[in-house]
């Protein structure tokens, strides 16, 4: 798929720099895996690529030598030339889909998918509960597969957010599965409400949405009722098979304690891992006392086993100097070689603590993901 001497026309929409500059800070396993699979060049773990240049035809990668001395270049073309500027991600999504298929690994998926709600409470006072029937494909064992929902979907809640709606407001957002569970005869349902018998063979979920302020996937969550009807438009499972052995480092802040949860609850790494637990009020952080073990992992016991540091954030508070003192300043911490990372944050923190923690821990692009869920605004 290297076509360096076809013609290309280099894109003009003015959203193109955004993009690149988005997609080389956050996704740079993605365009590892996109020289992987469409050109002839060996990427190793540390290996960086690049977006140079996005051309209505496709996209042109940059990758070190060796000796980091040059850089080469490869032109990775689209399926279909970009028409009009919302072309750009779909195109880029199909070559996100074509590499993982080539390469045999999971990622996005574009379709709709229905869920109904059932019921919803709190679970902490800021965190959301939503019972819903899932789609029977819903994957039970995948901690933090997310879909991204149609904040327009039912009629009854776009009625309830079209007061507020403006240009700015956003009409999809990601949400991942708490967990997620099918009704057996004779086995007792994680949701004390549902009634097995009735509806054996079915798939129940839970989806916990942290509610902070005025925000469009707040108000839409509080405004969804039994019986409601909601859609989703992509599934997007998260990059955890790193923490499947050594001493992992799990971060998160309310919109990823969710992943985090379901994590502890299904962990096979025969090492408990330490979890810095992020919220902005005390009384969200025992989100994680009340995790449902799997049989086999109750012989372990990950919560007495298990390092959860809870960290009251605050806005004066430099978040990537705190975690960072932290791991070295911790006895029990600092003892520890920490061999994986897995974390999620607002974009800011992510990116601080990426580069803090790729400088002081030097681990490879593959050990460690730090994923941005929200963006202040």
């Amino acid at each position: 798929m290297s076509h360096s001497s076809e013609h290309k026309t280099p894109l003009s929409y003015p959203e193109k720099y955004k993009f690149i500059s988005h997609v080389n800070e956050e996704h740079q396993d993605e365009l590892a895996m996109f020289a992987e699979a469409f050109t002839d060049l060996a990427i190793e773990a540390t290996t960086p690529v690049n977006i140079k240049e996005v051309f209505v035809e496709g996209v042109e990668l940059t990758i070190p030598n060796e000796d980091l001395s040059t850089d080469q270049c490869r032109f990775v073309k689209f399926d279909q030339p970009i028409l009009i500027a919302e072309d750009l991600k779909a195109q880029y999504i199909a070559l996100m889909q074509k590499a993982a298929k080539k390469l045999g690994k999971k990622t996005i998926k574009l379709q709709n998918q229905e869920f109904t709600v059932k019921d919803s409470y709190l679970v902490t006072p800021n965190m959301l509960r939503l019972v819903v029937t899932a789609p029977p494909a819903t994957p039970l064992s995948h901690p933090g597969y997310a879909y991204l929902f149609d904040l327009t979907s039912p009629a009854s809640a776009t009625e309830q957010l079209a007061a507020a709606d403006t240009e700015s407001t956003r009409k999809q957002c990601y949400y991942t599965l708490r967990r997620a569970w099918q009704h057996e005869e004779g086995q007792n349902s994680p949701d004390a409400q549902s009634n097995t018998s009735q509806h054996q063979g079915e798939i129940s979920a839970w989806i916990d949405v942290y509610l902070h302020g005025d925000t469009p996937g707040g108000n839409w969550a509080r405004s969804l009722q039994s019986g409601d009807k909601i859609t989703s438009l992509r599934d997007y499972p998260e990059k955890i098979e790193h923490l499947s052995n050594g001493q992992c480092l799990l971060i998160a802040d309310e919109t990823s304690l969710p992943t985090v949860a379901r994590l502890l609850e299904v962990w096979q790494n025969p090492i408990a891992p330490i979890v810095f637990a992020i919220t902005n009020d005390a009384e969200d952080s025992k989100y994680l006392e009340n995790l449902e073990l799997q049989e086999a992992m109750r012989q372990m016991d990950i919560r007495q086993r298990a390092i959860i540091i809870p960290i009251l954030n605050s806005p004066d508070m430099d978040l990537t100097a705190h975690i960072s003192e932290r791991l070295a300043e911790d006895p029990d911490l600092a003892a520890l070689t920490i061999d994986r990372v897995w974390g999620a944050l607002e974009a800011a923190d992510a990116k601080a603590l990426r580069k803090r923690l790729k400088a002081e821990l030097g681990l490879t692009r593959q050990d460690m993901v730090l994923k941005v869920y929200w963006r202040r605004q």
